[in-house]
């Protein structure tokens, strides 16, 4: 991961990609599949990748990326890792204090942290 622009490689099929979301692609992204999309559905977690490998990869389509079929977990984890950098940057998700108010909690961030919180 580029710690100043958040870009990061992916492979998919053999092949290394650069994946970047900038506010264009958090906002396709977001149209899409609202503020909390399932990156547990093969189809969402193609589309929201296509949306961060746009800029560099046009030809990397959702479809495209179904096609390929790459390992859906390891997949769905660095579109989440690049996603994360994308909302707040090199200083990762904040520390949760409790408040259900507390913005993290909810949305594309608060459900990021729930599908891959670690053990």
């Amino acid at each position: 991961m580029n710690p100043i622009t958040g870009e990061a490689e992916i492979t998919i099929a053999g092949q290394a990609y650069s994946i970047r979301y900038d506010w264009a692609a958090l906002a396709e992204v977001e149209a899409a599949h609202g503020q909390a999309p399932n990156l547990f559905s093969p189809d969402v977690v193609a589309s929201v990748a296509a949306a961060g490998l746009k800029r560099k990869h046009p030809d990397m389509t959702a479809e495209r990326i179904k096609e390929l079929s790459p390992p859906l977990v390891p997949l769905a984890h660095a579109v989440q890792t690049a996603l994360q950098w994308a909302y707040f940057g090199d200083e990762g998700i904040p520390e949760d204090t409790g408040d259900k108010k507390k913005a993290t909690r909810g949305g594309l961030s608060g459900r990021i942290k729930r599908l891959f919180r670690r053990g």
